[in-house]
């Protein structure tokens, strides 16, 4: 999930090559949501467009259903290309955003169960994460966690360690995350 504009996340990047980074992929994500919406539009306008024809066709007796592949086809097509760019950017804006990011390793106070599901219906969470740093406040993150299955975090997390990213050092600035790994993988990584 995407908070702020970036503007605010080329403000936090640390070097000229990340903020061309982000402000690359903002541009791009920008270009699949228009094109995201032309394809629900077009999609959209060929169901009364269809029955219209269909009608029409009906009438006047043309049997002509490649019509109506190409009318449906053209519009799922579209919006399809448009989920799939949104989808690769999305996350390639993300990374981006974090690239400067400091490493941090903190702890999972909390799991919270949120009443939205995935598109598989499977429950998605907020790992309620504090880090205690040298000399500063405590940070506190949510990490958003989606289940890829119908197996997610539960209670038994709380107190594990967890490594994100971040940007800033506010305390309070929850939405300045991204899910790093977990610190037994970063020291395998680095023998």
């Amino acid at each position: 999930m995407t908070h702020g504009r970036p503007e605010e996340w080329m403000s936090r990047a640390r070097t000229p090559q990340t903020r061309a980074r982000i402000r690359r992929w903002a541009r791009l994500e920008d270009l699949s949501r228009w094109i995201l919406s032309v394809g629900a539009v077009a999609f959209a306008a060929a169901v009364p467009a269809g029955i219209g024809l269909a009608l029409w066709f009906w009438i006047a007796g043309v049997e002509r259903f490649d019509v109506f592949a190409w009318l449906y086809g053209s519009g799922l097509g579209v919006l399809l290309i448009g989920t799939g760019l949104d989808v690769w950017t999305n996350s390639r804006l993300v990374e981006a955003r974090f690239a400067d990011g400091r490493r941090t390793v903190g702890v999972i106070g909390e799991v919270v169960e949120l009443p939205e599901t995935d598109i598989d219906g499977n429950p998605a969470y907020h790992l309620l994460v504090s880090a205690e740093l040298p000399g500063r406040p405590a940070l506190r993150r949510t990490i958003d966690w989606g289940s890829g299955d119908s197996s997610g975090p539960d209670d038994r997390w709380a107190g594990r360690a967890v490594c994100f990213r971040h940007n800033t050092f506010d305390p309070d600035d929850e939405h300045d995350v991204l899910f790093d790994g977990w610190p037994e993988d970063w020291t395998e990584s680095r023998r």
